[in-house]
């Protein structure tokens, strides 16, 4: 990966102009934004091949392609609660992609998705146990017509605006 970012065409295309004007190296670097050596090698590249453009660079190809991290991304919205390790599972078997989960992480990370931990719930202490034995024996003659009248709701931690609660660590 290239310590700095690499000149635009547009920017290439400027130096060339701006040295055939008959201006400096410092000259132009201040008019490019970029200093006066990038300048040098710029012109010294343009007359060496007379082209702009970069050479291939060397590295590693994608493990996966874009059709792959597509059918990876629909696995992981599919069942959002699979851990990386299940997912890489699934995805080697599926498409034949074989990588860490390393690299299901970064390609679900590319696209927006985030690994979370699942929030614990606290056990409850003997004060809270010993009230909900005493609340078990006050409404174990219930009938069915008492039940009807109360209003029943959920009490988990699942909340749907709450990521951090519903989510599953990558």
């Amino acid at each position: 990966m290239a310590k700095t970012r690499n000149l635009t065409q547009e920017t290439h295309l400027k130096i060339q102009i701006l040295s055939q004007e008959g201006y400096s190296c410092c000259q132009i670097a201040r008019k490019c934004r970029c200093s006066p050596s990038t300048v040098g090698y710029t012109l010294q590249k343009n007359r060496r091949t007379d082209s702009t453009d970069d050479k291939p660079r060397s590295g590693r190809p994608r493990v996966s392609s874009a059709r792959n991290d597509r059918i990876l991304i629909h696995m992981c919205r599919e069942n959002h609660r699979m851990a990386s390790q299940e997912l890489q599972q699934q995805w080697s078997n599926q498409t034949g992609v074989q990588c860490s989960t390393c690299t299901v992480c970064g390609r679900l990370l590319d696209h927006g998705l985030r690994s979370y931990k699942a929030v614990k719930k606290p056990l409850i202490n003997e004060r809270q146990r010993l009230a909900r034995c005493c609340w078990a024996q006050a409404h174990k003659n219930w009938t069915a017509r008492n039940w009807k009248k109360i209003l029943s709701s959920d009490e988990s931690r699942l909340h749907p605006g709450l990521r951090v609660a519903s989510s599953i660590p990558r």
